[in-house]
């Protein structure tokens, strides 16, 4: 697995922090998380697998990562901080920059980490033998 990438960036005094990261060889996207205030404001999962094929190479796939975080990078900075939330796969295009990505959407009711944790620490509570 490749390591992930992450970036704070603000756009009119709003702070953000970017995650990308590979899901690995097994489940092949390439996620994006985008955050404010620690909950989860806008998501870009891609299939690297369709977009690079079968036998892409850790180097190329890191290429692909490092486009599609500095895509949502850019449409942030843009003022454009909701992005679209596909999976559909990107051509990459290694000759030329990275073409401005959507306006990112808001993924249905996400949840944000105090609730992640809190969900996460009952279920394992609740499956420990007494």
């Amino acid at each position: 697995m490749i390591p992930g990438l992450n970036s704070n960036v603000s756009h009119d005094g709003v702070e953000y922090h970017v995650q990308t990261e590979d899901l690995g060889r097994q489940n092949p996207f390439v996620l994006t998380l985008v955050f404010r205030a620690g909950a989860i404001t806008a998501r870009e999962k891609v299939n690297y697998r369709d977009a690079l094929g079968e036998g892409a190479s850790e180097s190329r796939i890191k290429h692909f990562m490092n486009q599609q975080h500095h895509r949502v990078i850019q449409s942030l900075q843009a003022g454009q901080p909701q992005a679209d939330a596909t999976s559909q796969p990107k051509e990459e295009a290694p000759a030329s920059p990275p073409s401005p990505a959507s306006p990112l959407a808001p993924p249905p009711a996400e949840k944000n980490l105090d609730q992640l944790i809190t969900e996460y620490l009952r279920r394992r509570s609740a499956s420990k033998p007494r």
